[in-house]
């Protein structure tokens, strides 16, 4: 059975590259439509109806997500295809089939399709298999989310995507924030456990001293026991909180 794939990328190097790499090394697999427009993503999704979609998640109409919030039909199987690596480990933890990290590696694109062609061959493959509803209603909450703090300054409010990690400081916690920005505040850092870990499933208290963004989280470090951020920061991960993290990672 031959699958028909849709192509969604902003950028038409990332298509081309794709479309190669589909023709050279996957079997049964045929590209029938490519857009560089979310908008006429859509319109080609809806009229295609394809078994596969790769789907860029940062374009600059609107984002992969929006896409999809958009559709009316959504019975296709999802590979986001994305150049970065945090959006990769969201898409990962949302139960997307699988991503691809450009530069997409052929084995790694193998391997996504044939996670679909084994669906396929089991025959899981039903309408509406896949809860999208559910899938951007945990996206925009994880955008939407903002936490309201004391600094020295004053009061601020932060949006909870922006937080890389949280470092204790005794008794007061320093949040650091992109753009190498941090905040220091009297809270300590059992109070945002609570605040955020138990509330937010997007944040992990993984160490007596941190707690991260899990979707900042790009690789773990065996020999160091250590978790790197996409800002290069090294996060120690404590032997107690090892399982919970691998969980998360669905090791």
């Amino acid at each position: 059975m031959i699958l028909r794939a849709v192509i969604i990328d902003d950028e038409p190097k990332g298509i081309n590259t794709l479309k190669i790499l589909i023709e050279k090394h996957i079997e049964d697999v045929k590209v029938v439509a490519e857009c560089t427009k979310a908008s006429d993503g859509i319109i080609t999704i809806e009229n295609y109806k394809p078994e596969i979609v790769f789907l860029d998640i940062n374009m600059p109409e609107m984002t992969g997500f929006e896409l999809l919030e958009k559709l009316s039909w959504k019975n296709f199987n999802l590979i986001f295809t994305t150049a970065h690596q945090e959006y990769a480990l969201k898409a990962l933890k949302i139960n997307a089939i699988d991503y691809l990290l450009k530069p997409i590696d052929y084995k790694e694109l193998q391997f996504a399709v044939n996670k679909i062609k084994v669906q396929q061959a089991k025959n899981k493959i039903n309408q509406n298999q896949f809860d999208y509803d559910k899938l951007i209603s945990s996206i925009n909450q994880y955008q939407r989310k903002k936490i309201i703090i004391n600094s020295k300054s004053g009061i601020e409010s932060i949006d909870a995507p922006e937080i890389f990690y949280l470092e204790s400081m005794s008794n007061y916690t320093q949040i650091y924030l992109n753009d190498s920005k941090f905040i220091l505040t009297s809270k300590t850092l059992k109070e945002f456990d609570s605040l955020l870990c138990n509330t937010d499933r997007n944040f992990m208290r993984v160490h007596n001293s941190f707690i991260i963004n899990l979707h900042k989280a790009t690789r773990y470090l065996k020999d160091e026991e250590a978790i790197i951020l996409t800002n290069g920061q090294k996060i120690p991960l404590s032997k107690s909180r090892k399982d919970e993290f691998f969980e998360w990672l669905k090791i």
